[in-house]
């Protein structure tokens, strides 16, 4: 099959359903991503033709909706080259992923006087929870030496590790700058001073081929909106022997094994960290998402988003009194401000000519402290974006700056 950017486009309704969208330039794609037809058609499928809840009765329809929640496990599990199949757990979200952890892992993992590592870029759903679980044990969080470019100064690493440090989170792409993360070499340290290590892959899931045991990290986690699935879908994988050591995030049915007004005993590995009635729908839904990707094959879609992340900087650089944050990298993710304008001015007026970006703290507000601003412009692209588009979209800008200026 020819794959070429009317192929592509021609699979998301988003762009072809309704007039208004046809001069849309949808350029938020870090926020979410817009989801193919047959993502919404295998959940509409699944409401209208075996609505039933999952691993619990066992009957027809009851058994078909087990087997296509399950099967995305399957797929996830072989998209990430995990291990284990029970290391792959649902949840809502990386928001929710993170909780998890940081509720589970650390009361089990850290104690008073402990640290966490953290660098000043990551979204504040990788910031908060960690706080939240350290005030509640004493232990701490401390800031993680960066470059310049807000990527983790993997040469002074070592440097930034004391022996209250027991884990170190990050994000393998930044929803600011685009820039990845040595995800690997980092977990490599991590290893070697027996540090435990959390991968926020939010940004990272849609653009790059993610094997976690290549990686070597002891978690990795994602949304399903961020890869063309339904939102209130999310992964956590972490390695089974941790796991299995962390106590349940949340009570209710089926995390047990048995249950008495005395005491109650826990399931195994997933579903002691799956309480209650899962998003079935969207998590088929997300399964469909992967076959999607996977049909295009991830080297295909960051070969047409790296030519899209070099036009996109390229044309940028033309821009007059432009300044950027980050340099470019692979993924298609651009932040920048225009000197002298406020960037939610300018988002005002591109959006009047149709264009969507994101304006403001982009959920980092540590982040504009590190680059010195109070708010970015993000430009962030997918494969089913085009150079045309990014061509108008500068068109639109100079427009905005000369209407602003």
């Amino acid at each position: 099959m020819k794959i070429d950017a009317a192929n592509i486009r021609s699979d998301f309704p988003f762009f072809n359903q309704r007039e208004r969208l046809k001069n849309i330039i949808y350029f938020d794609n870090a926020a979410t991503t817009q989801k193919p037809h047959t993502v919404i058609d295998t959940i509409s499928q699944f409401y209208s033709s075996y609505n039933s809840n999952v691993n619990r009765g066992s009957y027809l329809v009851a058994n078909e909706a087990t087997e296509s929640f399950e099967l995305t496990r399957q797929k996830i599990k072989k998209h990430l080259n995990a291990k284990h199949l029970e290391e792959i757990i649902f949840t809502s979200g990386a928001t929710q992923s993170i909780n998890l952890v940081a509720s589970s892992f650390v009361s089990t993992f850290l104690s008073k006087g402990d640290e966490i590592l953290i660098g000043k870029l990551e979204h504040h759903a990788n910031i908060v929870p960690w706080q939240l679980a350290c005030e509640k044990i004493g232990a701490k969080v401390r800031s993680l030496g960066l470059s310049k470019n807000g990527l983790i100064d993997v040469s002074n690493l070592k440097k930034n590790i004391s022996p209250n440090v027991k884990l170190i989170v990050f994000q393998h792409t930044s929803n600011v700058t685009g820039l990845t993360n040595d995800v690997k070499n980092i977990a490599k340290i991590c290893k070697e001073n027996n540090i435990y290590s959390f991968v926020d892959g939010a940004q990272a899931i849609a653009h790059e081929n993610i094997n976690v045991q290549e990686l070597g990290c002891d978690f990795f986690c994602f949304s399903g909106h961020k890869c063309f699935g339904p939102t209130g879908t999310g992964v956590l994988y972490g390695k089974i022997k941790i796991l299995n050591s962390m106590p349940p995030y949340m009570g209710g049915g089926e995390m047990i094994e048995s249950v008495s007004l005395e005491n109650s005993s826990w399931n195994s590995l997933p579903h002691k960290l799956e309480a209650g009635t899962p998003n079935i729908a969207g998590f088929i839904g997300l399964g469909s998402a992967f076959s999607y990707m996977n049909n295009i094959g991830i080297e295909k879609i960051k070969n047409i988003e790296s030519v899209l992340a070099n036009e996109l900087y390229v044309e940028l650089s033309k821009v007059k009194n432009i300044i950027f944050y980050g340099e470019k990298g692979s993924v298609p993710i651009c932040s920048f401000n225009i000197k002298g304008i406020h960037s939610y001015d300018i988002g005002a007026i591109l959006s009047e000519q149709g264009v969507c970006v994101r304006t403001g703290h982009l959920c980092a507000q540590p982040a504009t402290s590190f680059f010195k601003t109070n708010s970015f412009i993000r430009a962030s692209l997918c494969f089913y974006n085009t150079k045309e588009e990014i061509h108008n979209f500068i068109n639109c800008l100079n427009k905005a700056i000369k209407m602003l200026s």
